[in-house]
């Protein structure tokens, strides 16, 4: 190959090269819409206030791991995951943690995480599905439960009443009762088990007798299940 040609490839190359780099860097690629998914807790512009993104800039000119790092540091994310869209968006697809709550000590509302970590606190528990009353302190944003007992059986319950589609259900849950756990329905229907290791048997025998109460089309009064082998129903 003859040096004219060979500088002739080098220099088309060279044009392509800069061709492309003056392309990514054009108007073309600025950032028209962040994108936020699985938002369940944290609002669209909660997100967007982590992410510290502003638009109208090149997509190509934005730290996203850092970007990263800023959304993890909330309490309620367990991970996200961000992403450039071609030609102009950027996708945060977040993982929250799974939040109970809040629990209420007749002082503070709380949320904890699915481990009993605190999460936030918040105002108070009037926009809350469910309120959980539990006797803890709260110093320096770390919840110390009165009884660790109490914390290992709120967690189990909270686990199996969802693993059985009950959580939604419930309205209200009552730790500080030393033997029992009160709950109520959103429809005032009173639920009352034992804090004893048979909670995964009570919450089987609590299911069907709430599918055998719908069935029958009733709603209201108390469940009982406080005398070990059987389950006592009050209309």
């Amino acid at each position: 190959m003859n040096t004219n040609k060979l500088m002739g490839i080098l220099f088309f190359s060279l044009l392509i090269v800069f061709g492309i780099c003056f392309f990514l860097k054009s108007d073309y690629f600025n950032l028209k819409e962040i994108v936020i998914r699985n938002n369940d807790h944290l609002s669209k512009g909660e997100v967007e206030k982590l992410v510290s993104i502003n638009l109208n800039r090149n997509i190509f000119t934005y730290d996203l791991k850092e970007a990263k790092e800023k959304v993890k540091s909330s309490s309620y994310i367990k991970d996200c995951n961000i992403k450039r869209e071609i030609p102009n968006k950027i996708i945060v697809t977040l993982e929250e943690k799974k939040i109970i709550g809040p629990i209420f000590n007749g002082k503070n509302y709380c949320l904890i995480d699915d481990k009993g970590n605190f999460i936030d606190e918040i105002k108070n528990g009037d926009e809350e599905n469910l309120i959980i009353n539990l006797e803890y302190t709260l110093k320096k944003n770390k919840i110390n439960f009165n009884n660790k007992e109490d914390k290992e059986i709120l967690l189990e319950l909270v686990k199996r009443l969802e693993e059985e589609n009950i959580l939604t259900r419930i309205s209200q849950i009552d730790m500080n009762e030393k033997k029992t756990v009160n709950m109520k329905t959103a429809k005032d229907l009173e639920i009352c088990i034992g804090k004893n290791e048979e909670l995964d048997k009570n919450i089987n025998n609590l299911r069907e007798v709430l599918v055998d109460l719908q069935n029958r089309k009733q709603y209201t009064g108390k469940i009982d299940m406080t005398y070990n082998d059987y389950v006592l129903y009050k209309p």
